[in-house]
């Protein structure tokens, strides 16, 4: 019997018999042989499989509060690939997990962001109290405890102390370090700055973040997911423990995250989707070939290289959905974007007039552009302003997944295949519009021969769902007519 497709961020369910799942668990075994490392941020675009994998890791480490529910869980992760060392199942089910998701953050003032925060952690400590013998703490603690969870909100002390106390009062209990998660932490910083309150919000996520993860001997490890790096990273904060993974650099987790070309391949398979017309794998216009170019084309930093032709896995687990048993006449739509997106990211090219920038105009045309690029340093709080950095503008692009990295080799291939017409209309060298091809010949040589320094890299639009996204936002932004997502630009085609 064929299985069904799961597109949530539940693990539990997703790993039900009845729904067909990628197995990521070797993210787990990593955590579990992971030297000297306390905390990880991790960032990838949204729809990338964070919220999934972070509640994965919470299904295998959380220990389950009664037999009933220890019987619910215990052969969840049977079969998978973290189950088949004897050394990882040591840890299955042990550990105290404080779990937070900062999606759906509300709020349009400073006061109103604070008692969010102050509900989150509130209902997460009436959720655990289930979960502990509460009696056993000592009178302090429980006085603690009930102040936090009753909404103190005059305390705001308690509130930046309460994850780290939390850890404090569940090791007492457990015996046992305990494993903070936290989903989406950027959101609330993100709305801080819409609603122009980020100056006050920030301080104070930084100090919750640097008393749970800076010198908390009661933390065995944390992960924090989100979009963007960004607003934490004064001396003395807590961040700075962070182990940094993104796609630009990701040393630890680069195979946890989107689909490679071999699981695509399981996916089509287990779902009988075939092309009729493709005989072998490298086919022009066969399906993995149209698939690679519309959700593919995502690559990530590691340190063995870059790995290359990541696919966004929503958006593949959508066009199955669609296209169960097929073999031809297959719908390829785009998944990718959503209307709050739309309007976040329309503001911020308007704000910057960046959809004149020369490289962005490159990018859209189907040129990859070298940058000066600093993945290092966090996004600066002010990006959404009309006086932000370029640099900054970049940033916001590669981490919402509107860009990718290429490697010098992809640059230089670019260069090589771009046509005469091209090159005269990306050089933004008006001199090239009256020449002869030799003298572009010429110019395509300097391209080539350019030495780069060390902090440029290589920035590319991914795969034709982006690209089509951002050639309809540029259509709003320019007052056009309604964009049409069947039609094709002479760019869009020469690029994929």
């Amino acid at each position: 019997m064929q299985k069904e497709i799961y597109t949530g961020e539940e693990f539990q369910y997703a790993s039900n018999k009845n729904f067909y799942l990628i197995d990521k668990t070797k993210m787990i075994s990593k955590l579990i042989n992971r030297k000297g490392i306390i905390a990880y941020l991790i960032t990838r675009p949204r729809r990338f499989g964070k919220s999934l994998n972070l509640s994965m890791i919470k299904e295998f480490f959380e220990k389950p509060i009664n037999e009933i529910e220890n019987e619910d869980k215990k052969f969840v992760f049977d079969g998978l690939e973290v189950s088949k060392d004897r050394k990882n199942m040591r840890h299955f089910h042990k550990y105290p997990v404080i779990y937070l998701n900062f999606k759906g953050i509300q709020g349009n003032n400073f006061e109103e962001i604070k008692n969010f925060l102050i509900d989150i952690i509130s209902t997460l400590f009436k959720n655990m109290r289930n979960k502990i013998e509460f009696e056993k703490l000592d009178d302090l603690d429980k006085r603690d405890w009930n102040e936090i969870e009753n909404k103190n909100k005059n305390n705001i002390k308690l509130l930046i102390n309460s994850l780290s106390f939390m850890c404090s009062c569940l090791r007492k209990f457990y015996k046992r370090r305990c494993i903070i998660l936290i989903d989406e932490y950027d959101q609330v910083l993100i709305n801080s700055i819409k609603k122009k309150v980020f100056d006050i919000v920030q301080p104070i996520i930084e100090r919750i973040f640097s008393c749970a993860f800076k010198g908390n001997d009661n933390l065995y490890f944390g992960v924090i997911t989100g979009c963007y790096h960004f607003g934490l990273n004064s001396s003395n904060s807590g961040a700075n423990n962070f182990t940094k993974c993104s796609l630009l650099k990701d040393n630890y987790f680069s195979d946890c995250y989107g689909f490679t070309e071999d699981e695509l391949k399981n996916i089509l398979s287990n779902f009988n989707i075939t092309d009729s017309k493709e005989k072998s794998d490298d086919i022009e216009d066969g399906i993995k070939e149209r698939l690679k170019k519309k959700y593919g084309g995502y690559s990530c930093v590691s340190n063995i290289g870059i790995i290359k032709n990541i696919y966004n896995p929503y958006s593949v687990m959508k066009f199955v959905q669609k296209n169960k048993n097929k073999r031809d006449n297959f719908e390829l739509s785009n998944y990718w974007n959503y209307p709050e997106k739309n309007e976040k990211l329309k503001n911020f090219l308007k704000n910057s007039n960046f959809n004149f920038n020369a490289k962005f105009l490159n990018l859209l045309c189907g040129k990859i552009v070298d940058l000066s690029f600093d993945y290092y340093s966090p996004i600066e709080y002010d990006y959404l302003k009309k006086d932000n950095s370029y640099n900054d503008i970049w940033k916001v692009l590669f981490f919402s997944g509107y860009l990718t990295v290429a490697d010098e080799e992809e640059y230089k291939e670019n260069i090589k295949n771009m046509n005469d017409k091209m090159i005269k209309i990306t050089s933004n060298e008006s001199k090239l519009m009256e020449i002869d091809s030799n003298e572009i010949q010429s110019y395509k040589n300097n391209l080539l021969e350019k030495k780069e320094s060390n902090d440029i890299i290589y920035f590319k639009i991914p795969n034709q769902e982006v690209l089509e996204y951002l050639h309809h936002l540029i259509d709003e932004l320019n007052d056009k007519k309604k964009y049409k997502s069947k039609k094709k630009t002479p760019n869009q085609s020469m690029i994929f």
